[in-house]
């Protein structure tokens, strides 16, 4: 179990996350992977994907908004590989490293865009603007 709090609140105000919820918010929102991927991926239909990534961004939106915890804990999931075939081993592994490679992808671009941003604000003079004067 991981628990996120804010700063001077009690921990018995935390709101629970499941596994599987985090899971929908992290290849959605934070690889960028569509519904239907994200489902495939997962293994469960694109509606229980929807209804898990729905009830994630609601707790997720309430923790921030009125200052709870949030608690990453239970849920029901297997996890791939246990008793998998050879060849479904095969498959799970190829496609957690797809997704890695994009998920290392992201974290790229975010370095570049953030680089990038941080040499303007170097290199930027401050610049006034002055309103133009009318006759």
């Amino acid at each position: 179990m991981r628990c996120f709090m804010p700063e001077g609140c009690p921990k018995i105000e935390a709101i629970s996350l499941t596994l599987e919820e985090l899971e929908a918010v992290r290849l959605v929102d934070l690889l960028d992977l569509d519904q239907e991927e994200a489902a495939f991926y997962m293994g469960i239909s694109r509606k229980a994907f929807w209804n898990d990534l729905m009830n994630a961004r609601k707790k997720i939106s309430a923790a921030l908004v009125y200052g709870m915890g949030l608690r990453i804990e239970g849920g029901s999931f297997v996890l791939r590989g246990a008793d998998a075939s050879k060849d479904g081993e095969e498959l799970s592994r190829n496609q957690e490293v797809s997704l890695m490679e994009r998920e290392i992808q992201q974290l790229r671009s975010r370095i570049e865009y953030l680089s990038a941003k941080v040499n303007t604000l170097k290199s930027t003079e401050k610049v006034v603007f002055k309103e133009p004067v009318h006759p």
